[in-house]
């Protein structure tokens, strides 16, 4: 009888196990991560089963797995089971990515996983995952920002040089960048760097090779604190492993890493009420302005150019020029604006000139009134204005048989070269 009761039990329990529900989930090991760290993505299940399918990844690159761990105990005369697949997994780029699902085939039947939202922000401090090789990486390779000015003026130009260090116990055969910085809160523009150049320095004390891979200029158009988001490259790094070859050399490993700058706040001061002249127009360097005509002595009806000009180093895209103001017996066209500015290290340099044909419509003697042009010099944190002479316009009477209308402003419907102006 007993022999009967041990036997059903057993059957029993055996069913029982038979017709346990499966489970089949992803994990993975965090829901956000830097650009610069791995991800670990486990797909388990609670029975065995075939033809496992593994997503695209998409959004990520697969740097480690499938790594297979089977688990099959009895505790207490009750069966555990479990299989798990295992994926390491590097940011391919910043944003928000779903992790796809995964299949397994149990008894004839599919099983699928829920998709895991993941999100990549902006590189971390201090990765908190890697391996050996990973870690002798990440001691001797650094890409550095170095910043010329934390505590600017608004509008007022600094500089960020992203240089990689790299120390003689490594070699990197190449990289690519994996995330750009957005300057959302700065006017910025790259100086083109037409060859790399391998350089050698210090890093911390020691001795590093190191190269400048870009160069930005900067003009911040909000004050506080404002962050510089870092720049994250991927590196092919040539590193020494554990294994050595038959003469005893250390055998040498290819490792991916990714590596970024740090990012850095810089605190951007507001410019100073105090002294502030009627008309700044938020120039900030250092310039020089002037007013100059084509000629002062004309006939009515004759044309003329006057250039309003500032030249110097400084914000020159980011303000106003004055405009010139003339007398209602001169009309005055619309400006031609001209740039002739480049950018380096030193900032923004050149000039901007805005010039105006202007053309008298009777004889007589007719002032051009000066012009004022203010900018805030940062090396002494003060405003300074500039003015310019005033023009005087000799103009004689109208060679005969001459039309303005007919020259310069005509009604009918042919297309005019100039907007005009009476002031």
């Amino acid at each position: 009888m007993k022999l009967k009761f041990f036997i059903l039990s057993f059957f029993l329990m055996l069913s029982s196990a038979g017709f346990a529900q499966v489970k089949f989930e992803a994990k993975a090991s965090k829901q956000k991560l830097g650009v610069n760290e791995r991800l670990r993505v486990d797909f388990e299940m609670n029975q065995d089963g075939d033809n496992f399918r593994a997503p695209s990844f998409s959004g990520f690159t697969v740097v480690g797995g499938p790594n297979q761990m089977v688990s099959n105990q009895w505790i207490n005369g009750k069966r555990t089971y479990s299989k798990t697949y295992s994926f390491f997994l590097a940011p391919t780029a910043r944003g928000k990515f779903t992790i796809g699902q995964a299949e397994i085939t149990v008894d004839g039947d599919v099983y699928k996983t829920s998709p895991i939202q993941v999100e990549v922000t902006a590189a971390v401090e201090e990765p908190t995952d890697g391996n050996n090789s990973d870690l002798v990486a990440s001691d001797n390779l650094h890409l550095v920002a170095e910043i010329s000015n934390a505590n600017p003026y608004l509008n007022q130009a600094i500089t960020v040089v992203y240089k990689l260090y790299v120390s003689p116990r490594i070699s990197v055969s190449n990289w690519r960048e994996m995330d750009s910085p957005v300057f959302s809160d700065f006017w910025s523009q790259n100086i083109d760097i037409r060859q790399l150049k391998i350089e050698t320095g210090e890093y911390e004390g020691e001795p590093y090779r190191f190269v400048v891979l870009r160069k930005t200029i900067l003009y911040p158009q909000k004050t506080g604190e404002l962050d510089i988001e870092p720049l994250t490259l991927s590196v092919s790094v040539d590193v020494p492993s554990d294994r050595r070859d038959i003469f005893g050399g250390r055998l040498y490993t290819t490792i991916d890493k990714t590596v970024a700058a740090g990012k850095r706040t810089i605190n951007v001061k507001p410019l100073p009420e105090q002294g502030k002249p009627i008309g700044f127009s938020g120039a900030v360097g250092k310039y020089n302005f002037k007013v100059t005509p084509s000629r002062t002595e004309l006939a009515a009806t004759e044309s003329m150019n006057v250039k309003v000009q500032v030249n110097g180093n400084g914000n020159l895209k980011l303000f106003d020029l004055p405009e010139l103001q003339v007398p209602p017996s001169l009309e005055r066209y619309e400006a031609e604006r001209t740039e002739n500015v480049r950018t380096d290290l030193n900032g923004t340099q050149g000039s901007i000139t805005d010039s105006y044909t202007v053309i008298p419509t009777r004889q007589g003697k007719y002032p051009i009134p000066q012009l004022s042009f203010s900018y805030f010099d940062p090396s002494t944190e003060t405003y300074k204005t500039l003015t310019s002479e005033e023009i005087v316009l000799e103009v004689d009477k109208a060679p005969a048989g001459s039309s303005m209308l007919s020259s310069w402003g005509r009604s009918d419907k042919t297309t005019t070269r100039y907007n005009r102006y009476t002031i």
